[in-house]
């Protein structure tokens, strides 16, 4: 009797623990008049002189399709000073929350050179992938 109320009690204890969503930790990148940038520096993957990491766009007012943030998955070259888009969630509530989202998959073709984008060394996107890697 006492092993099955330990098990029940090791059951209800795993369930509610299972039942809170799990958050992530997303670190304030930069705002303004439109949107605050974050990065979810937990994530990042560094391989080689890639890093792969997601960032959120969390919108100020509702955009044309009615979504209040977005998600993107990027991959950025160290190296080169280069970045391309991997993924991007759209939401409708604000800082990624809400079951209503539309997700766009490899949005980057196949190609040898597929989507990668060269900021300006005078761009805010420069200034982003310095910053992202010396994480």
């Amino acid at each position: 009797m006492k092993t099955l109320l330990n098990t029940n009690f090791f059951i209800s204890i795993i369930c509610v623990f299972i039942s809170f969503p799990s958050y992530s930790r997303w670190e304030k990148y930069s705002e303004n008049k439109i949107f605050t940038e974050y990065f979810e520096l937990e994530s990042v993957k560094k391989i080689n002189n890639n890093i792969f990491v997601w960032s959120m766009y969390d919108f100020k007012n509702p955009q044309k399709n009615g979504n209040l943030s977005t998600k993107f998955y990027s991959k950025y070259n160290c190296s080169e000073k280069k970045y391309k888009i991997i993924s991007i969630i759209e939401y409708k509530l604000s800082m990624g929350r809400g079951r209503n989202f539309e997700y766009i998959r490899n949005i980057t073709s196949k190609k040898s050179e597929p989507n990668w984008i060269r900021p300006s060394n005078d761009s805010k996107e420069y200034e982003k992938i310095k910053f992202l890697c010396s994480v």
